[in-house]
């Protein structure tokens, strides 16, 4: 019997004392609907997210609204707010979202990053860098805080620290191209052709089916007088495109083909596009060129015209027309329009090598001569000026030889 009252007092005492943790009626039915809310909440996210994903940004505002109102502490509601808000361009809502994340006390990668770019929309990119910064240092693997990071100092010409943040942490993005292409960008910014074809190389291998990526490295090869690999790079995007296309890429191949000697291919890639853009001045001076070196004056003088027209004074299509004067022979032409760039350029060593052979034309060997010596004191890695130098001199000593016979010579022997 005494054993039997213990274990009822026992009991007594265990459900008292469990009576004193379990919620009032009221209490739970609160923490049911609040669970209840939750729920429905990360439904209603869910929703926005795919209504993002669609492009419906008006009902991803309506639908993300409604998730912060069941819930208001999850700060990707906010992000996503913004970014609807971004979206239809209405920045002072997206500004809102993100200030109402930051009256509730919440904080997050996703939220400095948009708060970075919400200041970088209003020109404060010293403040965005900061925010971008602190995103980075919440989530130092999320590669799209990284390019902001580094694309903000670019905006602040910050070149070469956005350089080498990007060269010191490339290796933690390897399986995404793009950082070694905005360290290409970046590079090429700084006039390091070679650096930049380079790191773009790196962003090739990744992204080896994007043209877009193909293109712009295949450019800064041509840049980086790299043409082999640029024709390589370049030949391929324009076999599908029209002939009014591809403009950047069809310079580039005739730029690369010039300088490999191949003025043909030059003119092929040019002619028809030349035709439809006449307003496209440095294909048409590319043309000029091309068609000089092939022979064709016709063309190489219509092009020459259309660039000069485009761009009047501009040296390098003058100097495709006194080029186009001395084939024609018409050298006291050739030689007044070569003058009168040297007045403007007096270091321009083409103009200088030109006139040189429009002297010689005309037996003017002296004059000739001091031209390309000219030449060789501006650039002295001139190889077309030293090789004229030695074949004038041949030519010289053939002329005192010449001199010195007498004015008949006869073959006729003594009997």
């Amino acid at each position: 019997m005494r054993r039997l009252c213990q274990l009822v007092v026992t009991s007594a005492v265990i459900f008292l004392l469990s009576g004193c943790h379990s919620p009032s009626h009221p209490e739970a039915k609160r923490q049911a609907e609040q669970r209840w809310n939750e729920a429905r909440a990360g439904v209603k996210l869910q929703l926005a997210r795919q209504q993002y994903d669609g492009g419906l940004f008006d009902d991803v505002v309506r639908t993300v609204s409604e998730s912060i109102a069941l819930d208001s502490t999850r700060a990707q509601a906010y992000v996503l707010l913004c970014q609807a808000n971004l979206e239809l361009s209405k920045l002072a809502s997206a500004e809102q979202a993100i200030e109402a994340a930051r009256r509730c006390g919440l904080d997050s990668a996703d939220l400095h990053y948009m708060r970075g770019v919400l200041l970088e929309q209003r020109n404060d990119h010293l403040a965005a860098l900061a925010e971008y910064a602190q995103a980075r240092a919440m989530n130092g693997d999320n590669v799209d805080y990284f390019v902001a990071h580094a694309e903000c100092l670019v905006v602040l010409e910050r070149h070469e620290e956005a350089l080498t943040l990007l060269d010191e942490n490339m290796h933690r993005f390897d399986d995404n191209g793009t950082v070694a292409v905005l360290a290409g960008r970046v590079a090429a910014l700084l006039g390091d052709w070679s650096g930049a074809a380079k790191r773009l190389g790196q962003a090739a291998v990744i992204l080896s089916d994007n043209p877009n990526v193909a293109e712009e490295l295949g450019l800064l090869f041509v840049r980086a007088d790299r043409c082999e690999e640029a024709l390589a790079l370049l030949r391929p995007l324009i076999e599908t495109a029209g002939d009014s296309e591809a403009a950047a890429v069809r310079r580039g191949i005739a730029t690369c083909s010039l300088t490999l000697g191949d003025p043909t291919s030059a003119k092929a890639v040019l002619i028809d596009y030349a035709r439809l853009h006449p307003e496209d001045g440095p294909a048409q001076l590319l043309l000029a060129m091309a068609a000089l070196e092939t022979n064709d004056l016709l063309t190489a003088a219509r092009a020459a015209d259309l660039a000069e027209q485009i761009a009047p004074g501009r040296g390098d299509a003058a100097l495709v027309r006194a080029a186009i004067l001395w084939h024609r022979t018409h050298y006291a032409a050739a030689a007044d329009a070569l003058y009168v760039i040297l007045e403007k350029e007096p270091t321009n060593v083409e103009a200088y090598c030109l006139l040189a052979e429009v002297l010689r034309a005309q037996n003017q060997y002296d004059a000739a001569k001091d031209c390309f010596e000219r030449a060789l004191r501006i650039n002295p890695s001139c190889i077309v000026a030293r090789h004229a130098l030695v074949s004038l001199s041949e030519t010289a000593d053939s002329i005192v030889v010449s001199d010195r016979l007498p004015r008949s010579v006869t073959t006729t022997k003594d009997p």
